[in-house]
């Protein structure tokens, strides 16, 4: 079993002071004028799942409609690379920048404020800007950067991944202004969250995230070296992220419909995360470790955390949850070998097989409800015609199991979802995201110039993606 659903690892990109500055940071944002404000549930769908967000036996509870959420707090350090250091790290990876760097790039982590089952929640995330941009130079756009599995508990953020910063700061050295949120339960720094990260739950992770997204639109200008963003957004994510973008997706029209989204990429993501479940619950293989992840975090979100026994045989009911709060690599507490008889009761192995997960009470609706091919909350259209999305999978991965989610991505693209598939030829779960780097820019770049978006429903056979190595 394998914990790590990562967006990229990029062994040896360090994020020491070579190449780069920090300065000291400012007070918190007062925020600025002409970015549009929050619009939480102002459509008739949109109240009527504000009003009722609750699913799988959750308490009753609504979104928050404030004006607060998205407001900045305190900022940390900010990092400065060069332009030239920026190009310097990508290559040193042994990666052909797909478009070349521009501008120099800053970034910093960040509180903000977001809800959490309708409660005011304080959230952290990485954010990257360029640096030298002209006073004729249009406002940036905003690339929401979706990071993939990084632990399960406060302290497991992007700042703690030397990869994942200079993801941001390459972007951001394109043009970009780059929110990485750390979702909730993964804070940077104090004070606790005070409950473990709800793992691939859909609601609680768009929602941070486009939360972050209005964050970026109130940065005050005078503290960012005079940039200011533009409402044009594109997302990507990977992994996680790639499950966390199509969930983006899904609930912005419904949370955040002031956002001019353009359109995202999901990259190997685990969309029909029922039938992933499944099969890893009738057979060990990697994602069998993230079902545990799924069960052992998401018991304290739906309120189900005195019920873990009826999931997890003894003493796992308890190991499991200690030690997804203790370490951002729960591995040694463990077992990686373990047969599923050892950790998982009867109640979920008899109805894997037999079809009947989603009938489990509660439990079966935390695999269905956060599915993207089995949830109960209906996609929104009326997007622009260039609006679109593009899935990208790996023709060898061992972890999200590929041609599950071939049949994911015909399932929403007949159902309204406007996407297209790429398949990388012989690439793994991490290296499908790396040798599409050339048409994940290629396509944020048709959807931020406006061009006509076609949805193609059919998934297309794997082909040698234009960054694979030699």
């Amino acid at each position: 079993m394998r914990w790590v659903l990562g967006l990229v690892v990029l062994a040896g990109w360090g994020l020491g002071c070579s190449g780069g500055t920090t300065s000291t940071p400012p007070p918190p944002d007062a925020g600025v004028a002409g970015f549009p404000p929050p619009a939480v549930g102002s459509t008739p769908a949109g109240d009527a799942l504000a009003n009722a967000p609750a699913r799988c036996g959750q308490p009753a509870h609504t979104w928050l409609r404030s004006t607060t959420l998205g407001t900045v707090g305190s900022r940390g350090d900010v990092t400065h690379y060069t332009a030239d250091f920026v190009e310097g790290l990508v290559l040193t990876a042994g990666l052909t920048p797909p478009k070349p760097v521009v501008y120099d790039a800053k970034f910093a982590t960040i509180t903000y404020q977001t809800q959490d089952r309708g409660v005011p929640q304080d959230a952290t995330g990485l954010i990257a800007w360029p640096f030298g941009l002209r006073a004729t130079d249009p406002k940036p756009p905003i690339l929401l950067l979706l990071h993939g599995t990084q632990g399960f508990t406060d302290g497991c953020s992007v700042d703690q991944t030397d990869g994942a910063a200079v993801l941001a700061a390459y972007f951001a050295s394109l043009g970009y202004v780059v929110v990485m949120p750390d979702y909730l339960g993964l804070k940077a720094r104090p004070p606790a969250t005070g409950y473990l990260h709800p793992y691939l739950v859909g609601q609680a992770t768009a929602i941070a995230s486009l939360d972050m997204v209005r964050a970026a639109g109130r940065l005050d200008p005078a503290q960012y070296d005079n940039v200011q963003a533009d409402n044009r957004v594109v997302f990507v994510g990977g992994s996680q992220g790639g499950h966390a973008a199509l969930w983006v997706d899904l609930l912005a029209p419904y949370y955040a419909p002031e956002l001019n989204l353009l359109g995202g990429v999901a990259t190997v993501p685990p969309a029909d995360l029922y039938a992933q479940s499944v099969r890893a619950l009738t057979s060990v293989v990697d994602a069998t470790a993230n079902v545990i992840g799924v069960l052992g975090t998401n018991a304290g979100w739906y309120g189900l955390t005195a019920r873990l026994a009826e999931v997890f045989k003894p003493p796992y009911d308890t190991i499991i949850p200690m030690a997804l709060g203790e370490d951002c690599d729960p591995t040694d507490r463990i077992p990686d070998n373990a047969e599923l008889t050892t950790l998982f009761q009867p109640l979920l192995l008899d109805a894997a097989p037999a079809g009947t997960l989603a009938s489990v009470p509660q439990w079966g609706c935390v695999f269905s409800e956060n599915g993207l091919t089995t949830t109960s909350i209906p996609r929104q259209g009326g997007q622009r015609p260039s609006y679109g999305m593009l899935m990208v999978m790996g023709g060898n991965d061992d972890l999200v199991h590929t041609p599950i989610e071939r049949a994911a991505f015909e399932t929403l693209c007949a159902a309204g979802t406007p996407l297209r598939y790429l398949e990388c030829d012989g690439a793994g779960h991490v290296q499908a995201t790396l040798w599409a780097l050339p048409e994940i820019l290629a396509f944020t770049d048709a959807r931020l110039a406006g061009e006509t978006f076609t949805a193609a429903c059919t998934a297309p056979a794997a082909v040698r993606c234009q960054g694979t190595p030699p």
